[in-house]
């Protein structure tokens, strides 16, 4: 488990350098990229063991029941895409759902940017 929290580290500390040195281009859009939604594991409000008033209140009932059965076993595979990534179109199923952290990563921002090196998307 250290190796592989060590490994992971360091891959991120190199897509991090990757991303600064080599130049990609600026998007307009989100479409045909899902870089930030690629490595999320299941949609990120989901952060404890039980379902929170905030969860219940911002994403309708079905749309959890539809990934809570599975998000405690996908927790245990490292950069596993987001359970609401549809990776035919690298859109999320639930965009209008999504949660504040999905909202707060923005477009050509330096995580987007790191993201889009890491997963060597470079155009849409």
């Amino acid at each position: 488990m250290a190796d592989a929290l060590k490994i992971h580290c360091v891959h991120a500390a190199l897509a991090h350098a990757f991303a600064r040195m080599i130049p990609l281009p600026v998007f307009d859009s989100c479409d045909n990229c899902g870089a930030c939604c690629r490595h999320m594991i299941v949609p990120p409000f989901v952060m404890s063991g039980g379902r929170n008033e905030a969860l219940e209140k911002s994403v309708p009932s079905e749309l959890i029941d539809e990934f809570w059965p599975v998000w405690q076993v996908r927790l245990e595979v490292p950069e596993s895409p987001c359970l609401w990534y549809d990776a035919t179109t690298a859109r999320c199923r639930h965009y209008e759902f999504r949660p504040d952290a999905c909202r707060a990563f923005e477009i050509n921002s330096g995580p987007c940017r790191e993201s889009r090196a890491k997963w060597q998307i470079d155009a849409t």
